[in-house]
């Protein structure tokens, strides 16, 4: 820095130091996470604030999820589609007789980045929790959930069961999906939160949808 950045710079702090301080004794309003005991109403507010954001909501039940979920593969015309280790419906997709290629994430990033990007039409996540007053799914990525899952191919297919659907994050936080892990004591490193496709309004604060990540979220929602 040169001495006349140096002396600006110094000037600019001066100012700031010299201007009056002011005081506020309003209180701050209160504030209180949105919670509802009644299941129907976490999964109205859930789907709501979802769909504000752009997501596509498909509620279904336990017995027609296989059948609603092959049907839109098929709408979709998708021709290969990802899933991460231990997915349960990877076996039962392939068994379908579907035309569409299935494929296990099984490969660090590097390995897998070409076809990842290049390659993959959508992705499928069984989401172990979502939160209603945001609209938001939670996601502990790793190596049977690698991030770039759900982050990449243009499309993100979610299965969440309306039961997993909690009020709000503090809620999220006394799940057994959250203690189980032992999470209370150690947080984990990467929890993914989703709210609906990817956005940014980076580019003249317009905001655009689908421009860094996958342009589609569609949200299986089963009653069980």
């Amino acid at each position: 820095m040169n001495i006349r950045s140096q002396n600006a710079r110094a000037a600019i702090f001066a100012k700031l130091n010299a201007a009056p301080r002011q005081s506020a004794d309003t209180e701050l309003p209160g504030w209180q996470a949105w919670h509802d005991p009644d299941l129907a109403h976490r999964v109205e507010r859930f789907i709501s604030c979802m769909t504000a954001a752009h997501a596509e909501v498909i509620q279904t039940t336990k017995d027609s999820l296989y059948d609603s979920l092959v049907t839109f593969i098929r709408d979709n015309a998708f021709s290969t589609i990802l899933l991460g280790k231990d997915n349960p419906y990877g076996s039962i997709l392939n068994d379908t007789g579907l035309s569409c290629d299935v494929k296990t994430y099984d490969q660090p990033l590097d390995d897998n980045k070409v076809a990842l990007f290049n390659d993959i039409d959508a992705s499928l996540s069984v989401i172990p929790a979502g939160i209603a007053d945001t609209g938001t799914l939670a996601i502990v990525t790793g190596e049977k959930e690698p991030r770039a899952l759900s982050l990449v191919p243009p499309t993100h297919i979610a299965i969440l069961r309306e039961c997993d659907i909690v009020s709000n994050f503090n809620e999220l936080m006394a799940t057994p999906f959250w203690t189980e892990a032992g999470w209370d004591t150690q947080p984990p490193t990467n929890l993914l939160l989703i709210s609906g496709p990817s956005k940014t309004a980076d580019i003249q604060q317009t905001l655009a949808y689908g421009a860094h990540g996958p342009k589609r979220l569609i949200v299986f929602m089963v009653e069980e």
